[in-house]
């Protein structure tokens, strides 16, 4: 079995279902590659930074980007989950 650390997971889509996934399964310490056509969607949230609204989430989403536990991409990387 895998431990939270070393699982690799991949969520397609960073709106408002998407993200917020992302975030909060980074948060248990899975490395999560969040998948998005728009680079600006993809460079907004490797800054840590959030384009949508959402209550909290900007805070969640700059903590897991810092500690390298969530980043984006446009092209999807092999992955575990």
């Amino acid at each position: 079995m895998v431990s939270d650390a070393e699982l690799k997971v991949v969520v397609v889509g960073l709106g408002y279902i998407g993200l917020p996934t992302a975030a909060v399964i980074a948060r248990t310490g899975a490395k999560v590659l969040g998948i998005d056509v728009s680079e600006h969607v993809v460079e907004t949230v490797n800054s840590g930074k959030i384009h949508i609204e959402e209550v909290d989430l900007d805070g969640l989403v700059s903590g897991v980007v810092a500690r390298g536990t969530l980043r984006a991409a446009t092209q999807i990387e092999p992955a575990d989950v």
